[in-house]
């Protein structure tokens, strides 16, 4: 636990019982640290009563008033909150019940200490083995829910380009200190493609700033900010590192050129030997337009590896994981059914 949960613990725990003594405690607050917590929400969201949305972040704040969204700032004292993070420490007290879950397709990187996970009476996850590797860690409360952030899209028709429109390709790439990101194989020379193709680059949101504006300083090249999953649903071709959004290609059937990047003690070694059976493997930057032709050729090549890999990563891509998500979550707190 951080150590602002035992900083502030007494005051908070304080202040909400005193709240709770003159005005019984019955809200249910959605917590949300970054806009895109919304996409995993909102398929969550229509099937409960609205809920009251809150964030410590004046960014988040300010982007989600410009989405229309109306959103409190903390502190926030509620019954219960829901959030798409591991961050029980916003709400310091055992009084509030909790309920959580990934914001990411599967786990990439090895999952936190089970302590991180005590706080909360429900954590959901994306697939049956995203939840066995929770237990193997020592966590107690989870429940699959899939992946709802995926719903919009599963329920309408598949994207294609029409054949004589220049291919879209999508770069991706986790946080530069992370130790297991492949911007550095490709930042230099990005604009080298950008004649033939159309690039549209999504960054992890912890990626250094300086690399952010170099992205968003190339004038032949669309940055997607924290909204990529349009994008990617519109691409030809995924050139990927070792983030979750491996995840969100397979679901989407996306052919994908991934960077063979060295291993960490966070790298999941069961991803590691998936790479090769869902995506074309590269070392260097003189590899990719040969990898980029012939993933642009053969979209199919490796279907049935992105297949195998989405048993893995998700319970079932039917566009209803929103909903068995809120059933989970009504199942502890029944007032929230509309």
């Amino acid at each position: 636990m951080v150590a602002s949960y035992y900083l502030l613990k007494p005051f908070y725990s304080l202040a909400w019982r005193l709240l709770d003594l003159f005005c019984k405690r019955r809200e249910t607050v959605f917590y949300c640290h970054s806009t895109v917590d919304m996409q995993n929400w909102l398929p969550i969201q229509k099937y409960l009563i609205p809920l009251r949305i809150v964030s410590d972040k004046p960014h988040t704040r300010r982007a989600l008033r410009q989405m229309g969204y109306r959103v409190s700032p903390l502190p926030a004292f509620p019954k219960a909150v829901i959030m798409c993070r591991v961050a029980s420490h916003k709400f310091p007290s055992r009084k509030v019940i909790k309920i959580g879950m990934t914001h990411g397709a599967y786990h990439f990187k090895r999952i936190g200490s089970a302590s991180h996970y005590k706080p909360f009476s429900l954590y959901l996850y994306t697939s049956a083995k995203d939840l066995a590797n929770a237990q193997a860690r020592g966590i107690t409360c989870g429940k699959v829910g899939g992946y709802p952030k995926l719903d919009p899209y599963l329920n309408q028709a598949k994207s294609s380009s029409p054949a004589n429109a220049r291919k879209r390709i999508v770069f991706t790439a986790t946080y530069d200190s992370s130790g297991m990101s492949g911007i550095h194989l490709w930042l230099e020379r990005l604009p080298e493609l950008t004649s033939k193709y159309d690039i549209y680059v999504s960054l992890h949101p912890w990626m250094n700033a300086k690399i952010v504006k170099r992205i968003e300083a190339m004038p032949t090249v669309t940055y997607l900010k924290d909204m990529p999953l349009q994008a990617i649903w519109e691409a030809d071709a995924c050139i990927v590192d070792s983030s979750s959004i491996i995840g969100e290609c397979c679901a989407f059937d996306k052919p994908m050129i991934s960077w063979k990047v060295p291993p960490t003690p966070r790298s999941v070694p069961e991803i590691e030997a998936l790479l090769p059976t869902i995506s074309l493997r590269i070392s260097t930057f003189d590899e990719l337009p040969a990898a980029i032709e012939r993933a642009l050729s053969n979209p199919e090549e490796q279907r049935a590896g992105r297949e195998a890999a989405n048993a893995i990563f998700f319970d079932n891509l039917d566009g209803k994981a929103g909903e068995r998500s809120a059933q989970e979550i009504l199942k502890l707190l029944p007032e929230l059914k509309l």
